[in-house]
């Protein structure tokens, strides 16, 4: 599922179907939360979904997901960036990439996951300055 949200449009919600793959990797998701950030964090940490999983694509290859930690006690926020360390792992293993969102970092990866490609705003007819929607859970 993915929402849309273009300045000069409605909300549009979009459903880009339910395949076998986005099945599996529906089920990656779930075992990644239970197993990695369940135990981990004393508060679990908002969500932000984006990459294929979220978009019209048939066979998605990954999700990309964001923690936004910034509003977290000390700890978890460690936890947060120690889990971005090991990265690849959740990657090779729940076929989920892993990025925090903390004030003070010099990456925000939560506007790296809205911002468009400037040939993909040329091919949809938006302006290059146009923001993606993402899927937060909270």
């Amino acid at each position: 599922m993915a929402f849309t949200n273009a300045p000069s449009r409605r909300l549009r919600w979009t459903w880009p179907g339910r395949t076998d793959e986005r099945r599996r990797l529906t089920a990656q998701l779930r075992e990644f939360i239970s197993v990695e950030l369940t135990p981990r964090f004393t508060l679990m940490p908002p969500l932000v979904l984006d990459g294929s999983y979220v978009s019209r694509k048939a066979n998605p290859s990954n999700i990309n997901l964001v923690m936004e930690l910034s509003d977290l006690p000390d700890t978890d926020q460690w936890e947060g960036q120690m889990l971005f360390q090991r990265r690849a792992e959740p990657l090779g293993c729940y076929r989920v990439d892993v990025m925090p969102s903390l004030k003070g970092l010099q990456q925000d990866f939560v506007d790296l996951l809205q911002t468009l490609r400037p040939q993909t705003a040329f091919e949809k007819g938006l302006h290059h300055e146009h923001r993606k929607g993402v899927l937060r859970l909270i």
